[in-house]
């Protein structure tokens, strides 16, 4: 069987004229035949936007020949094909096109001459954007012939039988795929509306691309390929070259620098916490005792820091240590001082003297507001509120913590195992004294770094970043972030409470479109024509604009 399928195929090729010797794309070769790119006039393309109707459908105009035509329906519905002749392309060379929610619509006419075409042939053309040192391929145009489109099918016919009939594992059927298929279907292709006249074949492409911060301009070329049944192959020469200019609304951005009031204050107050380690009833400050030593490394780095800056004279250093409620609560105290001097004398003998003079002791003792708090959080506790009320009702710290175990003495092993630990602290207090500053208080302005962060992610069209960072301040740029996003009802909510410029009035009129008020987007538009006539001008650039100016 799949001998006879292999002789009835050389038979077809044979019936359709390929002799030996004589490829079917040597005379492209001697033509140096190309395809020709033209960017569409205005008019044009809101025909192509206005139109929803389906664009292609694929009809036989005879035998052998298939074509590839926009759609009309007739009365009752049903799809006929109609080939327009002799339609005028406008050639333009540069055109801007307008960016919205971080995206652009690249459309263009690709025109082939007739010759690139045959029925045993396949023209294969990949649309390239070029941006900076990136070259990013879109999807490619297929038009094949209606013997190659034949041998194709025939192709996959054998293949899809093999699979049939021998039910192979998944090697054995890639090795039938390459065996039996030698023109694979590509993926990704692109059909949209194919006009005929006399000598070529015209073909409107669109396609939607992310904008980036290096779009400001984009540039179109083609490479094409044209593949023979007999092998051979054609590459078309270089094409023409597109330019468009991205038009977005980050031309409308407020770029004047922002300023913020700096209080700066003569005394200022450093206060950190760190967990340490001590055995029960012990003082003694023991490194390599749970995290004491990473402990004691991150109250050394802030010491040095305190230590050795310049800009603050460092009046007292006050360090305060507590104690867990478990034994007697004159105990604690004293435990929680010990303990205050055991970690004074390590800071000494890492600081010297220096240090020594500035630290001074303190003692919290039982942290019983701390650990109030913290059974209140612990839902682990069956007897939570009851405990609680004990807290509450019993002010003699011994009794409450006896009644607490006496009562409930599950939620008590599992309170002192879990929260006694956090309350065996060490609070630094850093009192410092800002240098050569007479007034307690100046205030002075500086640069808003935050909101020149949000303009600049801006600038390179990174919109959610850039809302992220604008979005309190609700000015100009947080509605541009808002309307490149999409966000358009949030956005005139903005606009709204700005001062009316012919800008916001302008920026007010898009929104407006976006959101079905034309009526309204009509009066923000003349407005803003009537405070800066150029306003007028930049109306071609934005669709918004184009929709309203249409009723």
């Amino acid at each position: 069987m799949l001998f006879r399928n292999i002789l009835s195929l050389i038979a077809v090729l044979t019936a359709a004229g390929v002799p030996a010797g004589c490829s079917t794309t040597a005379r492209l070769t001697r033509r140096q035949a190309t395809a020709h790119l033209a960017q569409l006039s205005r008019t044009e393309r809101q025909s192509k936007v206005r139109d929803d109707r389906p664009q292609v459908v694929r009809v036989e105009r005879d035998s052998s020949d298939y074509y590839l035509v926009p759609v009309e329906r007739d009365g009752q519905g049903e799809a006929l094909g109609t080939v327009p002749i002799g339609e005028v392309v406008v050639v333009a060379r540069v055109r801007s096109i307008p960016e919205r929610r971080g995206r652009v619509t690249l459309d263009f006419n690709v025109e082939l001459p007739k010759e690139l075409l045959g029925r045993s042939r396949s023209v294969v053309i990949t649309p390239f954007l070029h941006r900076q040192d990136e070259q990013i391929p879109l999807d490619d145009i297929i038009i094949r012939g209606a013997l190659f489109d034949r041998v194709q099918q025939r192709d996959y016919w054998q293949y899809t039988t093999y699979l049939g009939r021998f039910r192979p594992d998944s090697v054995r059927a890639e090795r039938a795929f390459q065996r039996f298929v030698k023109y694979p279907y590509a993926q990704d292709a692109r059909l949209d509306s194919l006009i005929e006249n006399r000598t070529s074949i015209s073909y409107y492409y669109s396609q939607e691309v992310p904008t980036e911060e290096t779009s400001r301009k984009m540039l179109i070329t083609l490479r094409g390929r044209v593949e023979g049944l007999d092998d051979s192959a054609y590459t078309l020469p270089p094409s023409d070259t597109l330019i468009y200019t991205v038009s977005s609304l980050l031309s409308f951005l407020d770029t004047l620098p922002r300023y913020r009031i700096r209080v700066i204050d003569k005394y200022v107050t450093v206060n950190d916490r760190y967990s340490l380690s001590f055995r029960t009833g012990d003082a003694r400050l023991v490194d390599t005792l749970g995290d004491n030593a990473r402990e004691l490394a991150r109250i050394a780095a802030l010491m040095e820091r305190i230590v050795t800056q310049r800009e603050f004279y460092v009046d007292s250093i006050v360090l305060t240590a507590s104690a867990s409620p478990e034994g007697r609560r004159g105990l604690n105290e004293r435990l929680s001082r010990a303990r205050a001097e055991a970690l004074r004398s390590y800071l000494a003998g890492c600081f010297g003297r220096r240090a020594d003079r500035l630290l001074t002791i303190r003692s919290a003792g039982e942290l019983w507001p701390e650990l109030t708090a913290r059974i209140a959080r612990d839902g682990r506790l069956a007897h939570r509120d009851e405990i609680l009320g004990i807290i509450r009702r019993i002010g003699d710290p011994d009794r409450r913590e006896e009644e607490i175990r006496r009562r409930y003495p599950a939620e008590y092993a599992c309170i002192r195992a879990e929260h006694y630990p956090a309350l065996r602290a060490v609070k630094l207090r850093c009192h410092l004294r800002r240098v050569g500053m007479v007034k307690d208080t100046i205030h002075t302005t500086e640069l808003d770094t935050v909101y020149l962060r949000g303009r600049q992610l801006l600038e390179k069209r990174k919109y959610a970043q850039a809302l992220y960072v604008l979005h309190d301040y609700r000015d100009r740029n947080t509605a541009i972030a808002l309307l490149s996003l999409g966000q358009d009802r949030e956005a005139l909510r903005i606009l709204e409470a700005l001062p009316a410029t012919a800008i916001s009035e302008y920026l007010r009129a898009i929104a407006c479109s976006r959101l079905g008020r034309k009526a309204e987007g009509r009066r923000h538009f003349l407005e803003a024509c009537r405070r800066d006539e150029r306003m007028e001008y930049r109306a071609a650039l934005d669709p918004e604009i184009d929709e309203l100016l249409k009723d």
